[in-house]
């Protein structure tokens, strides 16, 4: 009985303060009724407005963001077919290297370098080769590593805005993969994937083995290159 007593009295409280409120907002005027279902109608719709996309979370930078979300869509989606065009591009730029070097650089060095010297370019040059072959595949087929979807006792910082999961220290989410990167660097267009925890260290080693490949190459090709250069100027002041 207590229990249906204070129930009947909470709501009978509740009417009768939405009595006095009404009649405190009712006009004292009949000239300004419309004015104020106006100003009540705008009131309200804004009150709806604003129920439709407010969120605790909402802050001006989510403002931003879904302000340039069609900006951010295109460059997205471009980003992601070049990375299968610039993946081709490395393929057929160091393919062509190996070519030049097989038919120009290595008769050369066979014709004119003594034999400790071939074999050391022999060594070195499919050393370096095999070793960015190696690097730049595994730094593009290998997960950049992700955080656990399923445990939620995983130690976390925040939580995605995108992916509604925790999110690690150091892990942000790409918008290219649409997924979240643990401890992320960059999205690299060349490998056509992130790197990240898992791959970085083949990244660094394909970018460092393919530095020394090209310094290799130039210091290889050098004599080649000045007799060109020579024989392309004495053309021109014959």
């Amino acid at each position: 009985m207590r229990l249906g007593s204070s129930w009947r009295w909470q709501l009978s409280r509740a009417m009768r303060l939405a009595l006095r409120l009404r009649r405190l907002c009712r006009p004292q005027e009949g000239g300004g009724r419309v004015g104020v279902r106006l100003t009540a109608a705008w009131r309200y719709g804004k009150l709806l407005l604003r129920s439709l996309y407010y969120n605790s979370l909402t802050n001006s930078d989510t403002l931003l963001d879904c302000a340039f979300e069609p900006v951010y869509w295109i460059v997205d989606n471009v980003t992601r077919w070049f990375g299968v065009v610039f993946v081709c591009l490395v393929v057929l730029l160091t393919s062509s290297v190996v070519i030049i070097v097989y038919l120009f650089v290595l008769p050369t060095i066979f014709s004119s370098y003594p034999a400790h010297w071939i074999a050391w370019h022999l060594c070195c040059g499919h050393w370096l080769l095999i070793l960015v072959v190696f690097h730049y595949y595994k730094a593009t087929t290998t997960s950049p590593g992700h955080p656990p979807k399923d445990k939620r006792d995983v130690p976390s910082v925040s939580i995605c805005k995108k992916c509604i999961t925790p999110k690690p220290p150091r892990t942000h989410h790409c918008s290219i993969c649409s997924l979240c990167v643990l401890k992320m660097d960059h999205h690299c267009p060349w490998l056509n994937n992130c790197v990240g925890h898992l791959n970085h260290r083949y990244f660094f080693s394909f970018c460092l083995y393919m530095t020394l490949g090209c310094v290799y190459c130039s210091i290889s090709s050098r004599n080649l290159f000045l007799d060109a250069y020579s024989a392309i100027e004495v053309s021109e002041f014959c």
